[in-house]
Parts: C-alpha cells; sequence; structure tokens
C-alpha cells in the first residue's frame, strides 16, 4: 500500500495533479495514492479506496473553496475518505489551496469536525506554489518518521557510516580501475571541519541530511569536486553523473553490515535540492562545483 493518501475534490483537480507530482518526486510514485492513477479496472471503488486509505500513514487532504458544498452529504466521497482516516487512525493534514479558509465545525458532520481545529498549511496557486511545497514536504517527512518503528534499516548503529563510506569506496574503485590512467584522485568522506582548499584532484562526500521513513532511511550528501586545473573538475563531475546514472545501486561488496546483519540495499538517486545553498549552509570556503544526491538504505527482499 501507498504510504501518503491524497484526498481531493475533481473541482480541485489541477491543484491536486501538481501536488501529486511533487508527492511523486519527494517520495517515489510507490509511496503516494491518488485515484486517478492508482485505482486498476474492474475493482469495487469505494472498497478499494477505503483499503487504501487504512494501509496508508497521512492522509493530505486537499481543500479548495468548493471543497465544504457536498461535505455534509452522506454519500460525499470526500467525506467518506476523512471518515476513513479517522476510523483507521491515519493522521489528516489538512493543505488549504490558495487563500481558502478552514471550514468551522459547525459547517461539517460531527463524524468529522475534529478537521477543523487540526493546524492546516496552505498551498498557493501560482507563483507561491513551489515555496509552499518546499515548505510541505519536510513536514510530511516529520510526521512519517515520527510514526515510523525500529526496522531492518536502523537495526545496526553503523549503517549511515558504512553507507557513506560504501558510496565513496565504490567510486573510488570504479574511477580507478577504468580511469586511473588520468589524473591521480583522492575520494573522501568528510566532516565540516574538512573543507579546506585542497591542492590536488579530490572528490568529497559530505552528508548534511538524514530522513527517517517506516523502512527507509534517506541520507543527503553532495559530491563536491576540487581540481588543480578547471578541466580536472569538469572531467571528475561528468564522470561521476555518468557513473550513478548507469549504476545507481552500490553494489553489495561495497555496502555490507557484517555477519549477522540484515541485508539492506543502497540507491543513489539525484536530489532537487540546490547545492550551492547546501555548500554555504555547511562552509565559509568559495564555492565549489559539487552535486546533490540521496542514498536510499532499505531492507533487502527476499
Amino acid at each position: 500500500m501507498a504510504t501518503i493518501f491524497l484526498s481531493y475534490r475533481r473541482t480541485d483537480s489541477p491543484q491536486a495533479c501538481r501536488v501529486y507530482d511533487w508527492l511523486v518526486q519527494r517520495f517515489g510514485k510507490d509511496a503516494v495514492f491518488m485515484d486517478v492513477a492508482a485505482i486498476p479496472f474492474a475493482v469495487r471503488f469505494p472498497d478499494f479506496i477505503r483499503n487504501a486509505i487504512a494501509g496508508s500513514n497521512i492522509m493530505i487532504a486537499l481543500i479548495g473553496s468548493g471543497w465544504p458544498d457536498r461535505i455534509q452529504a452522506a454519500d460525499d466521497p470526500v467525506r467518506a475518505e476523512i471518515e476513513a482516516a479517522f476510523d483507521h487512525h491515519v493522521p489528516v493534514l489538512p493543505v488549504l489551496i490558495g487563500n481558502t479558509a478552514m471550514p468551522d465545525p459547525a459547517d461539517l458532520p460531527a463524524s468529522i469536525s475534529t478537521l477543523a481545529s487540526q493546524n492546516a498549511v496552505t498551498v498557493g496557486v501560482s507563483n507561491d506554489f513551489h515555496t509552499h511545497m518546499q515548505a510541505l514536504l519536510p513536514r510530511i517527512e516529520s510526521i512519517l518518521g515520527a510514526m515510523a518503528m525500529q526496522s531492518a534499516v536502523t537495526a545496526d548503529p553503523d549503517v549511515i557510516h558504512l553507507a557513506c563510506h560504501g558510496i565513496i569506496t565504490y567510486l573510488r574503485e570504479t574511477y580507478s580501475r577504468n580511469e586511473g590512467e588520468g589524473w591521480f584522485v583522492e575520494w573522501d568522506v568528510v566532516g565540516t571541519g574538512d573543507f579546506a582548499k585542497r591542492n590536488q584532484n579530490y572528490v568529497t562526500l559530505f552528508m548534511h541530511r538524514v530522513v527517517r521513513f517506516d523502512q527507509l532511511l534517506e541520507l543527503h550528501f553532495i559530491l563536491s569536486f576540487w581540481g588543480i586545473a578547471a578541466a580536472a573538475e569538469h572531467k571528475l563531475s561528468g564522470w561521476v553523473l555518468r557513473q550513478l546514472e548507469r549504476t545507481p545501486v552500490i553494489p553489495g561488496e561495497f555496502f555490507d553490515p557484517g555477519p549477522g546483519a540484515v541485508g539492506c540495499n543502497l540507491k543513489i538517486r539525484p536530489s532537487d535540492e540546490d547545492s550551492r545553498q547546501i555548500w554555504q549552509m555547511i562552509t565559509d570556503e568559495p564555492l565549489r562545483l559539487s552535486l546533490a544526491y540521496v542514498a536510499v538504505v532499505s531492507p533487502q527482499t527476499p
């Protein structure tokens, strides 16, 4: 089942599709349920929706100006979705579209009247949409992280350290094997005190953020490139882009928690975060050419 259930009225479909695209980009298509994208043919619609809600970890309830119009009707599908979330103790995050005000409790059926007292967020419909979505995504992350129980990916306290070193070791050995006749390059995992100017060709990995989900761990990091000449930085960044695009899953030989530990996969994907802003948050050193990525640690399936 999907982690996030998106509830909306058909009149708000354009905005719902925009929100859905952002959620999919951030959490993955399998993690987000939107009826037009997820319901198969030849199934009973109400039962499928209710089961999807029961299996979700959070509901995002989009509320537009026309949202309250049919909410008192017993057969209103949006009302049924909110009721199902409450019945199954699924947290509901109200998201107000544009200038829409939160409905008063008196305007809602008794079964969902407590929705009016929940803290809501606003998502604009024009230029402020992107800014609001950038603020909404971390809030969803925090809710999901607070709900997460201990999982295979957090059973080993060294998993973050092993993942970072696994990524940089994989890149180092692959580069040495395939491109080693070119420039000599150092590859290293660094901390906040390791950003001083380097006088050789260097690629550094700095992890700046950890996000916990139910069965996943996301490690946000940047790869920064230091070269004796600009050509070295350009060549190294291009090689890394190509390599992680061709082989996004780090081979198990480079990421092994050790005997007795639950096996995990380590997959890399590009991040939509601005590497320049990350650099400016972590160091006062002059800006370096950097690439932002997310490493997803997930349990191996049998």
